[in-house]
């Protein structure tokens, strides 16, 4: 460990040196500034505060029964879990901020990845001869904040008044992030070029707007809807109930158990008697929903545990087959088959779309005056499978989500949509069990697209830079990972 107090640090060269750092890059006008560790330390956590790992909840106490435990290894080198090591520190650090809030295994799991990240970056900046000095540490204290004020400069005598112990632990630490944050700052701050750039934004600018015909459960024809329901009725029997919800079991049991009681609360939730199909209570479990079903009339069923609450039943009528000719009744038929009988729909809207782009082809707008059909509009999208970050596409553009379904999943056919001629009728295209009938529009420019790339497109660019060196590291076959075989077999030996 270093010992401050036996360090000559010259913080006033330290900050006389930072000052000539920031004139020399604000002369060098450069959109990108090297981040201090702190910023660096923060960004791996908010990318690996996304991943989610679910163990039993019983702590990490069974860690502290060995030196060290070794979780994994990178280039050869192991990525331990000991008293000092990156990974202990950042766990530490992770537990003070987020134990409230996460389980302490999830907090290991990152605390582990960061220290991977972290590693890995250190052996490329020992690779090129990086030589971290004094006078770097210095500044990296200053420019972390730890000895800053009120006002967000640093205050010397904030530091003199901190402990031998601590100012020790926050040198160590800067010190130990210097390879790192200057690797990620050297990628961060590389320019692209203008051609590059403008290249980029010509792409951007450079797309079409469309329209489609969606042939789904939505327009799945009504006399199609009614030979359905007729011929599988269970899902759409109706039953009427009233319903009393409560927060905990033995509160549902004791209403169960007092028809006062149920009164009483009913009461107090206005809560009117509503009416439902068998597969709207399936979520009570399918054995549930049948004991409610066979419940008798003006009994209580229940209490039946649905979401976070428990409820109970009073059956207000008898089930009953509905009017399947009824317009809200058809819509829930059209509902339960979009759910969960989409192959019912696939072979119908084949053949309706067809029919469709028969007539289209002479006529688009009068073919949808024909049929009686709507159509989705998708606004301007540039050329693209909508990969880029720097592009818009399908996923942001087409709100009813068909199109981009079907150019996601057909590479040729996404292709199409940018090649054909302006105003083309394009042929049936499966967008899962649906189809879709498309008209291209007049291939244009748009200027605020490109003006979006021009604006974001260094940092943009950085941050991607950023993410491929992340994932570069966290996929190479120098990283040997055993985190998930380790933390379990600690978890069974120590249960």
């Amino acid at each position: 460990m270093a010992d401050t107090e036996n360090k000559d640090i010259d913080f006033n060269k330290a900050k006389a040196e930072l000052d000539k750092k920031d004139t020399r890059e604000a002369k060098a006008k450069k959109p990108h500034s090297k981040k201090s560790f702190g910023w660096w330390a923060g960004v791996i956590i908010l990318i690996l505060i996304s991943i989610t790992f679910i163990l039993p909840a019983t702590g990490i106490s069974f860690l502290f029964m060995d030196d060290s435990i070794e979780f994994g290894r990178y280039d050869g080198e192991p990525i331990a879990y000991e008293n000092g090591s990156y990974m202990y520190n950042q766990y530490i650090n992770l537990y003070t901020q987020y134990g409230g809030y996460m389980d302490s295994n999830s907090l290991l799991y990152q605390a582990y990845y960061n220290a991977v990240l972290n590693l890995a970056l250190t052996q490329k900046a020992e690779k090129v001869g990086f030589y971290v000095s004094d006078e770097m540490v210095n500044r990296g204290i200053i420019e972390s904040g730890y000895y800053n004020d009120e006002n967000g400069l640093f205050d010397e005598a904030l530091y003199e008044a901190t402990g031998v112990s601590e100012r020790t632990g926050v040198y160590n630490s800067v010190r130990q992030q210097l390879p790192t944050t200057t690797v990620v700052g050297d990628i961060s701050s590389v320019l692209s070029s203008k051609a590059e750039e403008d290249f980029v934004a010509a792409m951007a600018s450079e797309g079409r707007t469309f329209e489609y015909v969606a042939f789904d459960s939505s327009i799945y024809p009504d006399d199609l809807c009614i030979g359905y329901a007729n011929s599988n009725p269970q899902p759409f029997t109706l039953i009427t109930a009233s319903v009393v919800s409560a927060s905990t079991q033995e509160e549902a049991d004791s209403i169960k158990a007092d028809s006062a009681l149920f009164d009483s609360t009913l009461a107090e939730q206005e809560d009117a008697a509503r009416t439902f199909c068998f597969y709207e209570l399936e979520g009570l479990g399918e054995e549930n929903a049948n004991l409610l079903f066979s419940t008798a009339q003006g009994e209580l069923a229940g209490p039946y545990l649905n979401g976070s609450s428990y409820e109970v039943y009073r059956i207000e009528s008898s089930p009953s087959v509905p009017d399947f000719s009824d317009g809200e009744i058809l819509a829930k038929v059209r509902e339960y088959i979009g759910q969960n009988a989409p192959e019912v729909v696939s072979e119908w809207a084949a053949q309706a779309a067809q029919d469709f782009y028969t007539a289209a082809q002479e006529d688009f707008d009068a073919a949808l005056g024909q049929y009686g059909y709507g159509v989705q509009s998708v606004s301007f999208t540039p050329a693209g499978n909508g990969a880029s970050a720097l592009l818009a596409g399908f996923q942001s553009t087409d709100a009813y989500g068909l199109l981009y379904s079907a150019a996601s999943a057909d590479e040729a056919y996404n292709r199409s949509l940018f090649t054909s001629a302006d105003y083309s009728v394009l042929a049936p295209q499966a967008a899962g069990d649906a189809y879709i009938v498309t008209r291209t529009g007049a291939m244009g420019e748009d200027s605020s697209q490109a003006g979006f790339v021009s604006t974001f497109y260094d940092y943009l660019s950085s941050s991607l830079a950023q993410s491929d060196l992340q994932n570069a590291i966290l996929t190479s076959d120098l990283f040997e990972d055993d985190f998930y075989t380790v933390l379990i077999e600690r978890l069974i030996q120590n249960q």
